[in-house]
């Protein structure tokens, strides 16, 4: 059914094996993806909008040019998604109790994002715009930010983020006390 068509609107997609599936220049809208595998797919020049993907994995799938409009990632697993590759002309993604491992942000507008109770692991972001993102919750294991706009993120509940402030924009993120301590760790100070 997906192989044949190439424009779906409001279709529910449901414990789907498309590992190393051709979706190219397919037309998503209003689709719900749930208990979906998209592993080392290709999703070059794939649009989707207002979708939503649920309990489902996307490892090494090929997102070049790909436009991720109004798009959540519900309790999935994302792992080595270079998300640079993706249109940049129209980017709007919301991340919910997520795992995002070994994933790339570099040179993209993503204000307002949630990231919100996701673990993010061995992943990078680069030159990125966060203001106003949602780190609330999150687990950061190995993940750099570096040259990235961090004002008025919220990193509340977040842990073993390592941000070095002098390399990134801080002004106005929120930190819980504790955890704003991890500031001083670029500088070698250690309070006790």
């Amino acid at each position: 059914m997906i192989h044949d068509h190439d424009d779906f609107l409001e279709e529910t997609f449901a414990d789907m094996d498309l590992t190393g599936a051709d979706l190219s220049r397919k037309v998503f809208e209003a689709c719900h993806f749930e208990h979906c595998t998209l592993s080392g797919t290709s999703l070059k020049n794939t649009t989707f909008e207002s979708c939503t993907f649920a309990s489902s994995s996307l490892m090494m799938a090929d997102v070049t040019r790909a436009t991720f409009d109004g798009v959540r990632f519900e309790e999935c697993k994302l792992a080595g998604i270079n998300f640079s590759a993706i249109n940049d002309f129209c980017i709007n993604l919301a991340f919910q109790g997520s795992k995002l491992i070994s994933c790339t942000f570099t040179g993209l507008d993503l204000r307002k994002t949630a990231f919100s109770g996701c673990l993010i692991e061995e992943s990078t972001f680069r030159e990125c715009n966060l203001k106003d993102s949602d780190f609330s919750g999150v687990n950061f294991k190995a993940t750099l930010f570096s040259a990235s706009t961090l004002s008025s993120a919220d990193f509340r509940g977040a842990s073993g983020f390592a941000i070095n402030p002098c390399s990134n924009t801080l002004k106005g993120a929120r930190f819980d006390h504790a955890n704003a301590l991890q500031l001083l760790h670029p500088f070698g100070i250690t309070l006790r």
